[in-house]
């Protein structure tokens, strides 16, 4: 039998004309060192999949621990300090004299002399929360000197340190294991389930999965008889992670390639990125088999309106299809960036002649006040009705889409509770967002209203907005369900390691829990004897740690310590404490 096989031209045609040139750069091997004085094992690898975003970094172990030394990985100069109870936490940005900038992430401490600087900056804002570009040449580093601490500040999950490699002129992120750091690694990526796509003039029709078998040394085959059936459009998508030397964290892979009949058609690598394009990963992977099942698969195959860089140039896949009944066969391989590499090999069976597609996608159920509303991605559109109003973007989507509206009465809500679509359709920019509140009783200060989201009927998440003429306005990047809620109850504040009267040694560090259910914590402060002094919130702990070395001198051995924590609606609540020192 002849084989033969084709994309559709119009596609093709969409893709390519979006292509970059794309190669992989040689970088320099020798010149940056080890940010860390101990072997090096990553918990987490560049370009890994997370949640809206591409990891940008090294994840590097730091033996469970807190204050490890930090190492300047070659000589450089400071240029950015940031302080944020949230992302990176505390970081320091080296910039080298070769072209590079290297940042170090969810730090302990700064080295001393950045440390006075960073506090300093703090009390004369008197913020807690800073981004501070020294002056040229004020912090400077030979490689291998001590810049800071290793700690776990930010959004990290546990003890490590973040490590990037940037160019300086464009701000790209750049794989830091392109550049010879050695982190051992010589097992092949691990692969499975393999997902088939069904389309029908570029709309989805349905899916199934396969599951794989493990053959050893990186070679995989389909489990059952091993052949893939299809007809009309179709594509596929897989899941793949890579494991490293002595560790037991699920990385991210370096390169994932589609072979049909040994033509490379589609291949993705995570040589570089810009941080613009990092939400691109929810048009890269299969968004709502994320949304609905917490898996994540790489697509092998372009949406539409994808503009991530990462795929080769003329290797950009979009859905496959082929002229007659045939058999091609096909090629999946994982790659690290150690060159470790895991194989799938299968055989297509296709027929040309239309066959009902596989586990067609069900109709959804529609309630008697359920609307559809097309969206077409490369289109600004508006979605509106009495009681709400979407603004979109053009480019705002992946693909066209069509999304189903509907609302109902809930008890305990400023307005009713609207289904925009679901979770499961990925939103890249954001939108606007009205909902008009139906009734606002007598005494209600509209300034508490806001949007919030939910999931089944019950509260999610708060998404902020403000109130104007009967309506709350807010922006937003996901569909769901939304509705009007009130916070009017100010945050809490308990005091985990000290109470009034207390009687503290000098130097100790005081923790404080501070919470707010609904609309979060903005703001907090902390005065002893009436002067401002800095404190650091850790968002994920909920706890705001307060360091005695940055108090000013006790006049006596009693000092007063007032804590004041605000949450986005502007709740406060206030603390006192008279505190002994001895």
């Amino acid at each position: 039998m002849k084989q033969a096989w084709k994309f559709p031209f119009l596609i093709l045609t969409l893709l390519f004309s979006l292509s970059p040139s794309f190669g992989q750069k040689q970088y320099p091997q020798n010149y940056f060192k080890s940010p860390l004085n101990i072997k090096l094992y990553s918990s987490g690898t560049f370009g890994e999949l997370r949640s809206n975003h591409f990891h940008s970094g090294l994840d590097l172990k730091t033996q469970g621990r807190i204050g490890l030394a930090v190492l300047a990985a070659a000589e450089g100069t400071v240029v950015r300090i940031k302080v944020s109870p949230y992302g990176f936490g505390k970081a320091l940005y080296l910039r080298h004299p070769n072209g590079y900038t290297t940042v170090y992430a969810h730090l302990n401490e700064f080295a001393p002399e950045i440390e006075a600087y960073v506090i300093s900056e703090m009390k004369r804002s008197q913020k807690n929360e800073v981004n501070l570009f020294p002056p040229a040449a004020k912090f400077s580093f030979k490689q291998g000197e001590e810049i800071a601490k290793s700690g776990n500040s930010g959004g990290s999950g546990g003890p490590h340190l973040h490590f990037e490699i940037r160019d300086t002129r464009s701000e790209k992120i750049i794989n830091p294991l392109l550049f010879g750091l050695e982190v051992d690694d010589h097992l092949p990526p691990e692969i499975g389930p393999l997902q088939l796509y069904f389309f029908k003039d570029g709309q989805p029709t349905g899916q199934k999965e396969y599951s794989l078998l493990n053959q050893g040394e990186g070679n995989y085959v389909l489990s059952g008889n091993g052949i893939v059936e299809g007809s009309h459009e179709l594509s596929f998508g897989l899941y793949a992670i890579d494991k490293q030397d002595k560790t037991k964290n699920r990385n991210g892979i370096y390169k994932l390639e589609l072979f049909v009949a040994d033509k490379l058609v589609h291949s993705f690598a995570v040589e570089t990125f810009a941080f613009a394009e990092s939400r691109y990963i929810n048009a890269h992977i299969d968004y709502g088999l994320k949304a609905c099942c917490r898996r994540t698969s790489h697509r092998l195959y372009m949406e539409p309106g994808n503009r991530l860089s990462t795929y080769a140039n003329k290797a950009r896949a979009g859905h496959l299809s082929f002229s007659k009944d045939t058999v091609i066969p096909l090629r999946i391989v994982a790659s690290d960036a150690a060159g470790n590499k895991s194989r799938l090999a299968f055989d297509l069976h296709y027929t040309y002649k239309a066959q009902k597609a596989i586990q067609e996608l069900a109709p959804s159920d529609v309630s008697a006040k359920a609307q559809f509303e097309n969206i077409r991605f490369q289109q600004a559109e508006v979605l509106h009705g009495p009681q709400y109003e979407l603004g979109f973007k053009s480019n705002s989507f992946y693909r066209d889409y069509q999304i189903e509206i509907k609302q109902e009465k809930q008890t305990g809500l400023y307005s009713d509770l609207f289904s925009f679509g679901d979770r499961s359709i990925p939103v890249h920019l954001y939108y606007d967002l009205k909902l008009r509140v139906n009734q606002l009783p007598k005494g209600v200060d509209p300034s508490k209203l806001f949007i919030a989201s939910f999931r089944d009927g019950k509260y999610d998440d708060y998404e902020g907005g403000y109130y104007q003429d009967g309506w709350v306005r807010t922006r937003t990047r996901q569909l769901g369900q939304f509705a009007i809620m009130e916070d009017h109850t100010a945050p809490s504040i308990k005091a985990k390691n000290f109470s009034n009267q207390s009687r503290l040694k000098q130097n100790s560090t005081l923790i404080v829990d501070i919470r707010d259910d609904l609309s979060g914590i903005e703001q907090y402060n902390v005065w002893v004897d009436e002067t401002w002094v800095p404190a650091y919130y850790d968002a994920k702990t909920k706890r705001l740690l307060i360091k005695m070395k940055y108090w000013p001198a006790a006049k006596g051995s009693k000092q007063v310590l007032k804590l004041r924590v605000e949450d986005d609606r502007k709740n406060q609540r206030e603390e006192i404490w008279e505190l002994f020192i001895s």
